[in-house]
């Protein structure tokens, strides 16, 4: 937290969802359970196992020139955190994971500009950190950290292509490698200096490869592994290529990451697979096949690449980095069991890279929603720490709102507005409006209407239930940046690019105030009962009075403010700050404004938007990165009131209303009903499986209850034997207790003699040793006192003698400095006359005095020695007391060892005593405990026998049930096949209903077409007739009766006849009267061989008629005599299940009555060649005939041959039409006589 004092309001970070994929090696594990990566401008710790988070703020560090983090690394110990910023002069924090809180701030002040590192690492030991900077340095550094001390910085001047990452080797981290996409080479770091072991590597870089990441091995060891874009992994020993590993990457694929396990390597891929190569133990190292692929998976839904993995210091536990600013974690406890499902986000799935255009919250639930330029919207429960849903869409969201109900949404796209339902698991479009690139869109705080802002400036206001649009609200001549609404909702704030904002009265379509400056850009605006805030690029806070919208307070804020937001009680004013290449801070200002603010560390970008909740105690924040960050508000002014305003929300909970299809309710319950029957099903299937249990439960108690009985025979002789040797062991025990009692009461009585007369030689020498203690004590004491007195004396004599001296020193010393003024006072008069001299002096006065120094030093060695010799003799002294003491001591204790043993031989015979008397009395219960066996036994013998009877006759009460409900069984199986088979014969039948129906369909049109060429026939005809009446009228006059046949010709011959052609041609030689002849008989013959054609195209379809209808005839027949053959079946069955049953004479009766109908129903089912196909075959050789007298005939018989034609397709239409009435009749009778078949026992 940093900015000026003052303010009355404390945020505490609640919640981080989002992750900065820009900063290098992120996601790095703290111990087993907790997770360190880098979200906007915070380092967040995130526990796996309780899912909460804690944060690490650098607050800005020294400088006020840093712009965000590059790199983080965790030492080998896991106990502390390095982050660096990069900068001016960049910087590197050092923060202790347990507590918390910054150890160390390491500053390179040898930075020529703006730079960063680029890559960060502990050494082996935990004491130094060595940084990689960025362009334009190229070089590495070295810090003793806990000094703070630069160590070493080494410039490679040489480089003419970037560096991106270096890696210390784990064991040694003398040896380091440093990594670009075109470079690789291999260091040795001491203490001073960096120094260049082999020449740049580029196996890996051939064919334009560029080098992507690199890891050391754990087996073997001082090894490492490279991998490039191509998909190839080289291995190094040493700083020498050794060899590349064997794998299989698919076309296009690189190597983007790599990890190392104690078993192998796993290797991130560029697709976002994951491959894991294990060691192969039958592969010597350095072969090419020292790993094999062992396994493949991928993360469900993800195809970014894989940028960074990290495993837990157990390596129970791996996490991935993607590209699109996705964190995943998956446990490799057994890498090969791994599926693709197995692998989950470890917070939630975060926006990827892209900014955040669009956040609200609802009011009456504890959502928030937020659209990004990576084309998804999500809802957040900022209460439960949880992503609730999200949608993908094709174009990019730029704004988006959120309904009070929390149960609708409007997305603003570059093509329309979009409304959509938010269900329980998806977010639904229901409708569209025509508002292009819609940036800012807000609903009124009662949620009946919606202003939105198109790309011309212009705000629309609609009514939301109707989607009619009220009003056109034209004023910003370019694009509007915010729309607030009243708290009232009968007013609209709107700021915008072109440096206006505006306060509407948007029912009467007019401006109730404005304030216009141009050349700046208002990012927010805001309004409450007082005035209107509003912020901009020209890096001032504005509050604006009503109505007139005129500036009344004007506040520095230092920095360009993009969102601001005010709190419901109007203490407090939220801004957040959008400076280029710098990170997001947020501002929480006094309200009224005063100019005091607090600045947390916020957003790793510019802030994109901010929310505040209706109950002021969460503020919401989002970047350009992708990143949404969530913050507990407490107001110190306000507890009072929030206390009670707390009071009344605890009384009213949050809606759990919600939004679900009819579609998707009906499939849950569809769902249910099938969920409930397999519940029902295994019920039944569970209960048969218990009874088979307790049948072979009894069974094996059956065995068991023998086996028992036969151990326990083998137990009783085996007690009798034993019974024997007991008896046997007790005579020979009682005989030798006997002669053991007397042989110890003997040893017993000489030991305790020997031990008296040693312990009265023992006493009398302990007297003497205290009285010869005695004594050389009192000795001791007086030579101490001797010593002591001749040591005082001595050292008094030594102060005296060295306080005398001290003084004459004292004196001499003031004597020179007389000298010493007065010889100064001459050296001034006297400098260049006297200075040899003087010189001469002071050497011989230092000479003197550098004697007499070390005279006394001399006396004061020799005293110290004498009193170290003191000093020995003293501790000699003490060394024979220590001595005798523990003399004394030994003694002592060997007494104490001999007591010991005494207690311990008596606590042996009483062990023996007591051990006899309990083995009697073991004997005593083993022998009530056979009485009692063997009265339980008698009594199990008598329950056995009444157990053996009751199974008797559980067992004949069973059998028959048993048989019964298998033979039950048997009919449920036989009458399902039955109710299949009928199914199947029942589809076949309405297929074949429904092809007959079609031809049937298609005959009847044909024949409306034949009627209408009928129909127009005999009108030719008729006409024919008339005309050839008209001109027999001239039999008698041949003139006119030419005249009229020539008519005649000319109307029905030569219209139809191509033109002549013109006189002059080859056609036109011959005469008139045989050219007009030879035409007719052309005609004739032409229309002839056309009649023969369309009679040989209608026997063609007649023929094709009749194979189709044998064919169906035919397959009729078959499924009629199979269905007689299931007919015939089901009635033996029948016959079978009625003798099992009593009642004869009624089943009988039934019997007769279903045998009659399904015979008649057979016979009725065998078609017979139809009556209606002899009439067709006659009528195709009738049509023969009757072409072949066509072809002799005048063309007027073709009228003759139509006729024969429609009567041979009526013919045909007729039996078709039998036979499908006789299939619906056998189709009746076969369905009368299922529901019998059914109801049969």
């Amino acid at each position: 937290m940093a900015g000026h004092p003052g303010g009355a309001s404390s945020l505490a970070h609640r919640y981080v969802f989002g992750f900065n994929e820009d900063v290098t090696q992120n996601a790095q594990w703290a111990d087993e359970t907790t997770l360190v990566y880098a979200a906007g401008y915070n380092i967040v710790l995130f526990s796996m196992s309780d899912r909460k988070q804690r944060f690490i703020h650098t607050t800005l560090g020294t400088s006020e020139n840093l712009d965000g983090f590059t790199s983080i690394a965790i030492c080998p110990s896991r106990r502390f955190l390095a982050v660096a910023e990069k900068g001016e002069q960049p910087e590197v924090h050092v923060f202790d994971l347990k507590t918390l809180r910054k150890r160390k701030n390491l500053v390179f002040n040898d930075a020529s500009s703006r730079c960063q590192f680029n890559s960060l690492a502990f050494t082996h030991d935990n004491e130094n950190i060595v940084a990689l900077a960025g362009t334009p340095e190229w070089s590495l550094v070295v810090w003793r950290w806990a000094k703070g001390k630069q160590l070493i910085l080494k410039r490679l001047s040489d480089m003419n292509s970037p560096l991106s990452l270096f890696s210390l080797n784990p064991l040694d981290s003398e040896t380091n490698v440093v990594m670009g996409p075109q470079f690789l080479k291999f260091y040795r770091m001491n203490e001073t200096d960096v120094t260049q072991m082999r020449s740049q590597q580029d196996q890996l870089m051939v064919n334009g490869a560029e080098l992507t990441c690199m890891c050391w091995l754990k087996q073997p060891v001082d090894h490492i592994v490279v991998g490039n874009n191509q998909g190839k992994i080289g291995l190094y020993g040493n700083g020498e290529f050794i060899c590349f590993l064997t794998m299989a990457v698919p076309e296009g694929a690189g190597v983007s990451s790599l990890v190392a396990v104690t078993s192998g390597l796993i290797c991130g891929l560029t697709t976002g697979e994951f491959y894991y190569l294990q060691r192969a133990s039958e592969v010597a190292d350095g072969r090419s096949g020292m790993f094999r692929l062992a396994h493949t998976w991928s993360a469900e839904g993800q195809t970014a690449p894989v940028s960074f993995m990290s495993l837990s210091p157990s390596e129970d536990q791996l996490s991935a980095v993607f590209a699109n600013c996705q964190l995943y974690s998956v446990e490799i406890a057994a890498p090969t069991d791994l599926k693709h499902d197995d692998m989950k986000p470890v917070v939630s799935s975060f926006h990827g890279p892209g900014a955040i255009t669009g956040l609200d919250v609802c009011i009456r639930k504890p959502l928030a929603i937020t659209c990004s330029l990576d084309r998804t919207v999500r809802v957040w429960n900022y209460q439960d720490r949880t992503l609730d849903s999200q949608k993908t869409f094709s174009e990019d969201p730029h704004s988006v709102a959120f309904h009070p109900s929390g149960l609708h949404v409007i997305i603003g796209f570059s093509d329309k507005l979009r409304l959509l339902n938010l269900l329980m698991d998806d977010i639904r479009v229901y409708r569209e409006l025509p508002i292009k690139v819609c940036r800012e869109v807000q609903f009124s705080h009662g949620g009946q209407y919606f202003a939105a802002a198109n790309v011309n400036g212009v705000v629309m206001v609609y009514n939301f239930y109707t989607c009619e649009k009220i009003i056109d609200l034209r004023g910003h001549s370019s694009k509007v940046k915010s729309i607030f609404w009243g708290a009232d909702d009968m007013t609209l704030i709107s700021s915008g690019q072109d440096g206006a904002v505006y306060r509407w009265d948007w029912e009467e379509n007019k401006r109730l105030g404005e304030f216009v400056q141009k050349g700046n850009v208002y990012n927010c605006a805001l309004a409450n009962a007082d005035g209107v805030i509003a912020v901009g690029s020209d890096l001032y806070l504005k509050e604006l009075d009503l109505p007139e919208l005129q500036v009344v307070k004007e506040i520095d804020s230092g920095a360009m403010l993009s969102q601001i937001v005010l709190t419901q009680a109007e203490h407090l004013l939220f801004a957040g700050t959008a400076a280029e290449n710098r990170p997001g801070m947020l501002r929480a200002y006094e309200f009224p404004l005063s100019g005091q603010y607090l600045e947390y560390a916020c957003m790793g970008s510019a802030i994109t938007r901010m929310r505040i909740t209706y109950d002021d105690q969460f503020l919401l924040v989002a970047d350009e990165s992708g990143c949404l960050c969530i913050f507990d508000v407490k107001d110190r002014q306000d507890r009072g009131n929030r206390s009670l305003a707390g009071a009344q929300r605890d009384l009213v909970t949050w809606s759990e209303e919600i939004l679900v299809t009819r579609s998707d309710l009906e499939e849950k319950y569809s769902n249910m009903l099938e969920l409930k029957n397999k519940v029902d099903e295994l019920q039944l299937h569970n209960e048969y499986q218990l009874r088979l249990k307790d049948m072979s439960y009894s069974e094996k108690i059956k065995e068991i209850t023998e086996k028992y009985m036969q151990d326990l025979e083998q137990d009783k002789n085996k007690f009798e034997l034993l019974r024997e040797e007991k008896n046997d062991m007790e005579m020979e025990y009682e005989e030798r207790i006997k002669q053991m009692e007397d042989k110890h009461q003997h040893e017993l009585q000489d030991a305790e003699n020997a031990y008296q007369q040693k312990i009265m030689q023992e006493v009398e020498h302990y007297q003497k040793l205290v009285q010869e203690r005695n004594l050389q004590q009192e000795r001791w004491e007086e030579q101490r006192a001797t010593l002591v007195a001749t040591h005082e004396r001595y050292i008094q004599e030594l102060t005296d003698d060295f306080e005398q001296k001290l003084e004459e020193d004292r004196k001499m010393h003031e004597e020179l400095e007389d000298e010493k003024n007065e010889n100064a006072k001459e050296f001034e008069e006297m400098k260049n006359q006297l200075e040899d001299d003087i010189d001469a002096e002071i050497e011989n006065l230092r000479d003197r005095y550098e004697t007499q120094l070390n005279h006394e030093r001399e006396l004061t060695l020799r005293y110290k020695g004498e009193n170290g010799i003191m000093k020995k003799k003293f501790t000699v002294l003490q060394k024979q007391i220590e001595d005798q003491k523990e003399d004394i001591k030994a003694r002592d204790d060997k007494e104490q060892e001999l007591n010991v043993q005494i207690k311990a031989l008596n606590n042996e015979i009483t062990a023996h005593k007591r051990e006899i008397k309990n083995r009697d009395e073991t004997i005593g219960d083993k022998e009530k405990k056979i009485y009692d066996l063997k009265k339980k036994n008698q009594e199990l013998e008598k329950f056995k026998f009444v157990l053996d009877y009751k199974i008797k006759e559980l067992k004949r009460q069973i059998e028959p049930r048993e048989n019964e409900i298998a033979d039950m069984r048997k009919q449920v199986e036989e009458m399902d096949l039955e109710l299949e088979q009928y199914h199947k014969s029942n589809s076949a039948l309405d297929l074949m209903i429904g092809d007959l129906r079609l031809k049937m369909d298609g005959m009847q049109k044909e024949i409306t077409h034949q009627k209408g060429v009928i129909g127009t026939f005999s009108e030719y005809i008729s006409r024919f007739r008339r005309d050839l009446q008209a001109s027999s009228r001239h039999l008698d006059d041949y003139k006119p009766l030419k005249v009229a046949v020539r008519d005649l010709y000319k109307s029905y011959v030569q219209e139809e006849m191509p033109s002549p052609p013109p006189p002059g041609e080859p056609g036109n030689q011959s005469a008139g009267g045989e050219g007009g002849e030879m035409e007719v008989q052309h005609e004739y013959n032409r229309q002839r061989e056309h009649l023969e054609r369309n009679v040989e195209a209608l026997k063609q379809n007649i023929g094709k008629d009749i194979d189709m209808f044998m064919n169906d005839h035919s397959r009729l027949m078959r499924e009629s005599v199979s269905l007689t053959e299931e007919m015939n079946h089901l009635r033996r069955e029948a016959k079978q299940l009625k003798r099992r049953h009593k009642a004869v004479d009624v089943e009988a009766n039934q019997g007769v009555g279903t045998a009659g109908g399904s015979a008649q129903m057979s016979d009725g089912f065998m078609p017979t060649p139809p009556k209606g196909g002899g009439r067709s075959v006659g009528s195709g050789t009738g049509s023969g005939a009757g072409g072949r007298q066509i072809k002799s005939n005048q063309s007027t018989s073709s009228v003759g041959q139509t006729q024969r034609e429609i009567e041979m397709q009526r013919s045909t239409i007729m039996t078709l039409e039998d036979d499908l009435r006789r299939l619906q009749v056998d189709l009746g009778v076969m369905r009368t006589a299922t529901p019998g078949q059914a109801a049969m026992p």
